[in-house]
């Protein structure tokens, strides 16, 4: 088989259910008893071949419904076995793949539990069972089909799943009335675990949001969840409540899957795909038929329904300026439709667990939310990528603002400029104080002389200076600028500048005879230089000396052409100064 992608294939082998739970979004349809038991089985053989014959890996094989256990043992067990052939078959390639090689799972309401327990043990099957809590509103939305409890039944079936030896869990959902009745829910759950003995570490929430029961506003999903919080930190069932508990609500589930229809797909016993278990209830959700479609064309449908569907509703502008698009990417397309949503149904119960979580799940900041959304648009809701704006009298990037382009950060990525910037390169020796100069844009403080004719200046130069950033470097020399605080304007952006009073530059070989090696230094009386000047220099007015080399200040300016981050903080001299007030005398 050559591999072009795996998938995740859920089988709904009937979409029949022997009790009528008053939010199900399958609504009538769970009415359809399946009457053919052999077609079941040969589905899914049938759907696999096909599958795998096209390079369509299953890394995942699961069992959803309607209600699984209404099949017959022996339909459930040919069922079983094709699974685990899959998996004894394929396992080394999912693994590869870097899958886990999950258990055989099925999803239930557990009311036929007990029937067909020795079977599951058989296969090792693992069991997710849907119960509602507190128990008293399982047995009012809960009834079977002619309207009777199934509460007894339900709850020696937990007892039996208690000691069931493999993986097993739970999941309930939570509606407005479960949140009015918020002690007995969470005293059932302590019920549960420590009367029954079944282990709620593996425990799943979910919220109604269809017709027959009253859908939590944001507000109160939140509200919901802050009790469970409050009831269960400190406790043993703490890392429970942290980690699994509203894991469906994580980027780790599926209702928050941005390749929904890429990755995930679900076969009825007639053949027909649908998205999912929810998405089986509507001919919108569905991407074909094995029997009747390629399976190419099948899989190449699913992203495209996916993608039709989301482009049919409206998206929240909300959505757009959320750091936590990226996690939920406004969630579930089926149930947003179903419940005439903007955005995601748990918008705000996910951002609580988000920020409960900020090592797990951190906010994006602006610059990464806007890059994300665009391609996001591109493939949901083409229509919201045209955005206004107001006029902008002007306009910086928030790159510019980004850690990794800072001007400590483009220095350090860069050697010349690490040099450049070196607070060893230069030192001024000045009537016996020494100062090592440091950059004009670096540094967090003036070093500030008084200078007179008496004074001694002597320059320090390292003695590698000429060779950085220069492949000759008796064509290298210092370069000394001297600038006055005195402002004047020029330039094309009219700037108000210091004036420039001189320049002077000495080549390598001149420097070099003039000048003693001193500690990896050569060292240059600059007295005379400064003292020349003096009837430019001013009464109180600083004067600022700024020393680099012709082939460091040609870098710098060639790092202003390439890098609009650098150029922008380096608009002023980056070199190496010294201030000072010039005395007279």
């Amino acid at each position: 088989m050559e591999l072009k992608k795996p998938i995740h294939l859920l089988y709904a082998p009937t979409i029949f259910c022997n009790m009528s739970c008053q939010y199900c979004y399958l609504g009538q349809l769970t009415e359809e008893k399946i009457e053919d038991n052999q077609k079941v089985i040969n589905t899914l053989q049938v759907t696999l071949e096909k599958l795998l014959a096209d390079g369509y890996l299953p890394f995942n094989l699961s069992f959803h419904g309607g209600e699984v256990t209404t099949l017959p043992s022996h339909t459930l067990e040919a069922l079983f076995a094709i699974a685990k052939s899959h998996y004894t078959h394929y396992g080394e390639q999912i693994s590869q793949l870097g899958f886990k090689v999950n258990p055989l799972h099925i999803k239930t309401n557990l009311l036929n539990f007990k029937k067909h327990e020795d079977i599951f043990k058989k296969y090792q099957i693992s069991i997710s069972g849907s119960v509602d809590l507190p128990l008293q509103l399982h047995d009012k939305y809960r009834r079977d089909k002619n309207g009777n409890s199934t509460l007894d039944r339900i709850v020696a079936n937990l007892k039996r799943l208690a000691r069931y030896p493999y993986n097993k869990k739970i999941s309930c959902v939570v509606t407005r009335q479960h949140l009015q009745m918020l002690d007995a829910f969470i005293a059932d759950i302590k019920f549960l675990h420590d009367d029954i003995g079944f282990d709620m570490s593996r425990f799943n929430i979910m919220f109604g949001f269809v017709h027959g029961t009253e859908m939590l506003s944001d507000d109160e999903q939140v509200t919901f969840y802050q009790k469970i919080k409050a009831a269960f930190m400190g406790t043993p069932l703490e890392n429970a409540f942290k980690t699994e508990w509203f894991k469906e609500f994580t980027p780790e589930f599926c209702c928050s899957a941005v390749n929904c229809g890429k990755k995930f797909f679900l076969l009825q016993s007639n053949g027909d795909v649908y998205s999912c278990p929810r998405g089986q209830s509507s001919p919108q959700y569905r991407y074909g038929n094995v029997f009747e479609d390629e399976i190419e064309a099948i899989i190449d449908n699913g992203w495209k329904v996916i993608e039709r569907n989301e482009n049919r509703l409206e998206l929240d502008d909300d959505c757009l300026q959320c750091a936590y698009i990226s996690y939920c990417h406004a969630g579930c397309t089926f149930v947003r439709e179903a419940a005439h949503l903007r955005k995601s149904y748990t918008c705000k119960l996910q951002k609580a667990l988000y920020q409960d979580n900020p090592d797990k799940y951190p906010a994006f900041s602006d610059r990464q939310r806007r890059a994300y959304i665009k391609p996001f648009l591109l493939h949901n809701n083409i229509k919201k990528l045209k955005e206004t704006y107001s006029a902008k009298q002007s306009y910086i990037t928030s790159e510019l603002f980004d850690d990794e382009n800072s001007l400590s950060a483009l220095i350090a990525k860069d050697k010349i400029l690490s040099q450049l910037y070196s607070p060893e390169l230069f030192f001024l020796k000045v009537d016996g104080t020494t100062y090592f100069l440091k950059s004009a844009l670096l540094k967090t403080e003036s070093d500030i002389e008084l200078l007179d004719n008496q004074s001694e200046i002597i320059l320090g130069v390292r003695e590698d200076i000429f060779a950085l950033a220069c492949s000759y470097e008796v064509n290298n020399y210092i370069h000394i600028m001297l600038l006055r605080d005195t402002p004047v304007v020029y330039g094309d952006e009219n700037r108000k500048k210091q004036a420039h009073i001189f320049d002077y530059s000495i080549y390598k070989n001149a420097l070099i005879a003039q000048s003693k090696l001193i500690n990896g230094y050569y060292t240059f009386d600059i007295s005379t230089i400064i003292r020349s000047h003096a009837p430019l220099y001013l009464p109180g007015v600083r004067n600022i000396l700024f020393f680099t080399t012709k082939a460091l200040r040609a870098y710098h300016y060639e790092k202003h052409h390439k890098n609009a981050f650098y150029h922008i903080q380096a608009i002023n001299l980056p070199f190496q100064n010294l201030e000072f007030i010039w005395k007279g005398g």
